[in-house]
């Protein structure tokens, strides 16, 4: 243990050291109040309670005190580290700043730490890996955007490419089909050059490296039947055409056009989709 205490310690210079004269137990479980002369002194938890047989008569020094509340602060911090631990692993980094979020200190918080390593309780290779494989089979994140929230949450560069051997290639490119399955399905009224490119996007912003893309990009097919690219195209087409209304004659025609271009229609179905629309005016 950190603390090295005795409980026989005395104030030399006093005569008459304060006495426990009550121990009462508190609403929580496993903490004590202690009473000297009387009054109420301070609080301890049970294992300090039973290690230093505090009972009703000792003699309480002033430095056996202060050790005795240095020693119950530590005994606070890692009872609140395990609660913390409780619900979910959890990185060093994200221990000692819950710690030092509940207002103790930061050599508290080390101490706390180093007995959590040595007892198997924090282990960031082992959090790490766990990441890893859970944003790899439930998320499905990419490994650059699963290396960088491991990174923000303290673990060491060489501990995270260690643990990315928990997310093989083969997965990486089954994440990033489904990812791109899900675009195509948003994609109906986009040109297939379009659609390509936003898969392409949204893979790289999930954090997918080129590789695993041109996978990905290899194994679907984004290219439409040709109907179903001009019922995308004639969509597109005529949300531009209603938004030039100010245009007419060949200005309202290049606007389009160029428009069209911009979504990744190819120019035969545009020079289609725009005789079609002269015909329709005409016929007006």
């Amino acid at each position: 243990m950190i603390y090295k205490l005795n409980s026989g310690d005395k104030d030399s210079s006093t005569s008459a050291l304060p006495k426990i004269t009550k121990i009462e137990a508190q609403k929580r479980k496993g903490r004590y109040n202690i009473y000297l002369d009387g009054e109420y002194a301070f609080p301890v938890d049970e294992t300090i309670l039973i290690k230093h047989i505090l009972h009703k008569g000792m003699e309480i020094s002033k430095t056996f005190r202060q050790e005795l509340e240095i020693e119950d602060g530590y005994r606070k911090a890692y009872t609140r580290a395990l609660v913390y631990l409780n619900y979910s692993l959890r990185s060093i980094k994200e221990v000692k700043d819950d710690l030092i979020a509940h207002e103790f200190t930061s050599e508290t918080a080390d101490q706390v730490v180093e007995q959590l390593k040595e007892q198997g309780y924090l282990n960031d290779l082992m959090y790490a890996e766990s990441y890893t494989r859970t944003a790899a089979n439930v998320s499905g994140k990419g490994p650059y955007v699963i290396k960088r929230e491991l990174k923000k949450r303290g673990v060491k560069d060489e501990t995270i490419e260690e643990a990315m051997e928990q997310y093989p290639f083969d997965q990486m490119v089954e994440n990033g089909v489904a990812l791109a399955e899900k675009v195509m399905r948003r994609s109906s009224q986009h040109s297939s050059r379009e659609t390509n490119n936003k898969i392409r996007q949204n893979l790289m912003q999930k954090g997918f490296q080129s590789d695993v893309i041109t996978q990905v990009l290899e194994e679907i097919n984004t290219e439409k039947e040709v109907d179903d690219e001009y019922e995308a195209l004639k969509t597109q087409g005529d949300k531009i055409w209603r938004k030039q209304t100010k245009l007419t004659g060949a200005k309202k025609i290049q606007k389009v056009k160029s428009g069209l271009f911009q979504k990744g229609f190819s120019g035969d179905l545009i020079t289609q989709y725009i005789n079609e629309k002269e015909m329709e005016e005409e016929e007006e």
